[in-house]
């Protein structure tokens, strides 16, 4: 009888759930609004010639982060049956710096911008927490930028190979990137006397579409240099689609909310800007076909977050992410999974749509289990998200740095799609 109450009250409370799915506003209105954004791709080279690490007792308690973001190209290729997802990778001329101290923290450690963790030693056998202070990032000349804070985790390889990912958000913008929300990804690898060499995606949100241009950009200026040899970079765009894909509540014991279960497609996009030129700071988009399918167990709960979700204090979150890759003719070839074992989670408030909740996530995590022409996979995964909810609405890009020594993941520009 004790169960079948227990049963029956879970039961009620479930239905008793908000409809994540329902519409405050039309579902392609809050799509098209949540899709306002710019992107800027980027590729961080070390710009430290003295050493990077900041030494304590016993040790190196962080790093002194300079870094040159160059313009960053991923060029994704149509998927075929054996080679799976390929993609051209050309990094440009550079177009930012960013400076900041990417302080160790212990494991329990409250980051805010404003606060100096205790003095944490680097071990490179395992996995630790870091805190990203004093952020400055300027383009160009320097008269736009933003001010960021954020957190994210050192990976060991095994191999002698330390990753780092981070997820940081746009806590001051100044010049054309003045009054923005945005959040911006790092993944990549770290070396005590050089600093970071990886990605940075920066997603901005641009209620005016100031940012956007349609046309073509100037054209990219390859390095004559491979930054990062034996690495690939590759990026897809995951949306809903349409409004009859549904998401989900998860529920644990007893009936209570932990997650929610996302299923999206998957696109190829392609993102550029510039920094040079008429009209300054600028950045375009364009999304391609469908070329798989993602669905995610996300480990949030939306009806109790604990967390403001303040540029400050995000609400955390965690998922497990499968993707499926499918051939031009819709057939599946393989796909692979990624460990979001970190993210954060920020309001955020959609212009022209008062009282429509919306959500931006970061998050990242190590990639696994591959099968068909992914076997093997190793790497990394970001995820750079803003959601609607009710109705659940989503535009996320994925990037997918894999450790590709033999150039299985690389294919040439005449092969890439655009």
């Amino acid at each position: 009888m004790e169960d079948e109450r227990g049963a029956s009250t879970a039961a009620g409370a479930q239905a008793a759930l908000p409809d994540i799915n329902e519409e405050t506003y039309p579902f392609e209105v809050v799509q098209r609004l949540i899709d306002r954004a710019a992107h800027f791709n980027m590729l961080s080279v070390p710009d430290c010639a003295d050493g990077a690490a900041i030494e304590g007792d016993g040790g190196a308690v962080g790093l002194r982060i300079r870094e040159v973001l160059h313009r960053f190209e991923i060029r994704m290729g149509l998927p075929g049956r054996s080679a799976g997802l390929r993609a051209a990778n050309v990094a440009g001329e550079p177009a930012a710096t960013f400076e900041h101290r990417w302080l160790l923290i212990p494991d329990d450690w409250q980051a805010l911008p404003d606060r100096e963790p205790p003095p944490t030693v680097l071990d490179p056998s395992r996995s630790q927490r870091f805190a990203m202070l004093d952020s400055v990032c300027r383009f160009g000349d320097g008269r736009d930028g933003f001010r960021g804070f954020g957190t994210g985790s050192t990976l060991p390889c095994g191999d002698g190979r330390l990753l780092a990912a981070a997820v940081g958000n746009v806590m001051e913008g100044f010049g054309r990137l003045a009054g923005r929300e945005g959040t911006y990804l790092y993944c990549g690898e770290i070396d005590p006397q050089r600093g970071f060499t990886g990605n940075l995606m920066l997603r901005v949100v641009d209620p005016g579409e100031g940012l956007g241009v349609e046309g073509d950009l100037p054209p990219i200026e390859p390095v004559a240099h491979e930054p990062e040899p034996g690495i690939t970079y590759l990026l897809l765009r995951g949306q809903k689609r349409g409004r009859g894909q549904k998401t989900g509540y998860r529920f644990g014991s007893g009936g209570a909310v932990v997650g929610l279960d996302v299923e999206q497609d998957l696109r190829l996009i392609d993102l550029g800007f510039a920094v040079r030129g008429r009209g300054g700071l600028r950045s375009t988009r364009s999304v391609g076909p469908v070329v798989g399918r993602m669905t995610a167990r996300i480990d949030f709960n939306l009806l109790d977050p604990g967390a403001p979700g303040t540029g400050a204090a995000p609400i955390p979150f965690r998922s497990f992410n499968e993707y499926t890759i499918f051939d031009r003719d819709g057939r599946e070839i393989g796909g692979f999974s990624a460990d979001g074992n970190e993210g954060r989670t920020f309001l955020q408030q959609l212009a022209g749509a008062p009282g429509q909740r919306a959500l931006r996530f970061g998050g990242f995590g190590p990639l696994l289990d591959g099968t068909g022409p992914f076997a093997g996979i190793q790497g990394l995964m970001t995820d750079n998200s803003v959601v609607g909810i009710a109705p659940h609405a989503l535009a996320t890009l994925y990037v997918l740095r894999i450790h590709d020594p033999e150039g299985r993941y690389r294919c040439a520009l005449s092969g890439a799609w655009r």
